[in-house]
């Protein structure tokens, strides 16, 4: 501008009426260009800063922006983080309920091989126990028949050579009539009173009743082997035999089946049967070892 304003006072004169004035007509055009040139540059100014002011607030409505999402995503971020923490949680319980199943499930497959090596063994020693029983029924069923046999084979000898007059008048001077006895018609009182009468050592009175409750097919198991502790008692073993093979026979898990094995092998001792009595006697230490029976047998047994 300095050297514009000099170029002008070169090249022009100035009138009378600019110099009294001061200031030429050329110099108002400058000034006034001058102040036209600092609008313009001023009002360029204040343009670029209205521009660089929206600038910053569309910078800084950015920012107000990212922040906001930034803490919008913080939050949703530590949510999931949460939520991750919890879902851990729940992964560990599951994990923890599954070892613990697991271990719970081991147990009781330990408990259920346990369970099944018992039965094994419970199997082995029934299967042990049915075939020494079966083989004590056998053995009594062809002892039974022997005697039997010998007993019938006795009583022809002894009906050939007897005299027939002699022992119709045996008969005729010592009568022995049957005695006649009132049952009850309730079979239950008859079993109660011959277990009295047997108590009472009424034994040909018990042993009616026994026989009848026999005849009437009830409690036949154990009215026969009472029947045969009668005969027991009286020593007549051939005859007491046959009643504790039916009895063993209709019911051999009875709880006088120890006191019936011991008899039975006692009663082939007396008889001369060595072989049966050993038998019976091994036989009542396989089924019943804890009984009273069981134990005297197993002393007898060591013994040979």
């Amino acid at each position: 501008m300095t050297i514009t304003l000099c170029s002008i006072v070169m090249y022009a004169e100035p009138s009378a009426f600019e110099l009294q004035s001061g200031a030429t007509k050329k110099d108002m055009r400058d000034l006034k260009d001058i102040a036209d040139f600092t609008r313009s540059v001023i009002s360029d100014f204040q343009n670029k800063i209205a521009n660089l002011e929206q600038a910053v607030d569309g910078l800084k409505t950015v920012y107000e922006g990212m922040s906001a999402t930034s803490r919008q995503d913080t939050l949703i971020l530590r949510g999931q983080i949460e939520k991750i923490e919890n879902l851990q949680g729940i992964v560990d319980s599951y994990q923890n309920a599954y070892k613990t199943q697991t271990d719970l499930v081991k147990i009781l497959q330990a408990q259920v091989q346990a369970n099944t090596n018992n039965i094994e063994q419970i199997n082995q020693k029934i299967d042990k126990l049915s075939e020494a029983f079966l083989q004590a029924n056998d053995e009594i069923l062809k002892q039974i028949q022997v005697l039997s046999q010998q007993a019938l084979d006795l009583q022809n000898n002894i009906q050939g050579i007897q005299n027939q007059p002699i022992i119709e008048t045996i008969k005729m001077e010592n009568p022995n009539p049957k005695k006649q006895y009132n049952f009850s018609s309730n079979n239950t009182d008859n079993l109660k009173e011959a277990k009295n009468l047997l108590r009472q050592k009424k034994l040909d009175d018990a042993k009616a009743y026994f026989e009848y409750l026999i005849d009437q097919k009830f409690a036949i198991a154990e009215s026969s082997y009472y029947v045969g502790e009668i005969y027991y008692a009286r020593k007549e073993y051939n005859e007491a035999l046959p009643y504790y093979k039916t009895s063993a026979s209709l019911d051999s898990k009875a709880k006088y089946m120890p006191i019936l094995l011991w008899h039975t092998a006692w009663s082939f001792k007396y008889l001369g049967d060595k072989k049966n009595y050993n038998k019976f006697l091994t036989t009542l230490v396989a089924l019943f070892p804890t009984s009273e029976q069981g134990r005297k047998a197993q002393d007898i047994l060591n013994q040979n």
